[in-house]
């Protein structure tokens, strides 16, 4: 349909989306981002709990040598911080567990009436990639 469709224009509607639209969708539904943001999570909140550790040993040895109550101060709440970054570690983990789980099908896996709407090779290429 173009532009000029007088029946979009009465409706007060665009075009209807077209088939690149739609498979453009599809793919964005099967796009691995959310697995992504979690290895980039998972990675920073461990370099946070490495370096935080490393800092620890560093400060502890300075609190003793120094006995100034402000650096035991620092050094416990430097603690609690890398306790903090491993409780959200596990957090993601477990964030990341559900979403998969919302992604997997429950109950009955037979499906009974499906409806594609796109030609015969985007439904080809949709099956390819769910192989992949």
């Amino acid at each position: 349909m173009s532009d000029d469709d007088p029946i979009n224009k009465a409706l007060g509607i665009g075009p209807l989306p077209t088939n690149k639209y739609i498979a453009s969708i599809v793919n964005e539904l099967n796009d691995d981002s959310a697995l992504k943001d979690f290895t980039f999570a998972r990675s920073n909140i461990q370099e946070v709990i490495q370096n935080g550790t490393d800092a620890i040993a560093k400060l502890a040895t300075i609190a003793d040598q120094s006995q100034n109550p402000r650096a035991f101060e620092v050094l416990a709440k430097l603690m609690d911080t890398v306790v903090n970054a491993s409780e959200k570690l596990l957090d993601v983990q477990k964030k990341v567990k559900e979403m998969t789980k919302v992604n997997e099908p429950t109950g009955d896996k037979t499906v009974t009436n499906n409806l594609f709407v796109g030609s015969t090779s985007d439904l080809q290429t949709i099956l390819e990639k769910l192989k992949k």
